[in-house]
């Protein structure tokens, strides 16, 4: 725990740290957003921040397993009508992380 009189030291700590990275990723982004080609749009930028966001999760055998299954369902199935096929890989994907976790018992 922090002390109560030092609490102020940490707060403007992490507010200066997360201010930085804000800056440095504005940035890179005025820097290298014109290599990104204009038909990828905003959904290049979704899909990369999953990706950020899945990525370090990925430390063991069945979280793996999981994100890959589901990814390889989401691509398979993407035809399907009212994105149906994100719903099947999100399933199979939790079935998968559920098996492999229950299997590891």
């Amino acid at each position: 725990h922090i002390p109560l009189v030092n609490k102020h030291y940490f707060w403007l700590g992490a507010g200066f740290t997360l201010w930085g990275v804000w800056q440095v990723s504005t940035a890179v982004g005025i820097l290298l957003g014109t290599q990104v080609p204009p038909e990828w749009g905003l959904d290049f930028t979704l899909a990369l921040t999953f990706i950020g966001i899945v990525v370090p999760s990925l430390k063991d055998r069945p979280n793996t397993m999981a994100a890959l299954s589901a990814g390889l369902v989401a691509v398979l199935a993407f035809s399907l009508p009212y994105k149906l096929g994100l719903m099947l890989a999100t399933l199979t994907g939790i079935a998968v992380g559920v098996w492999l976790e229950n299997r590891k018992k």
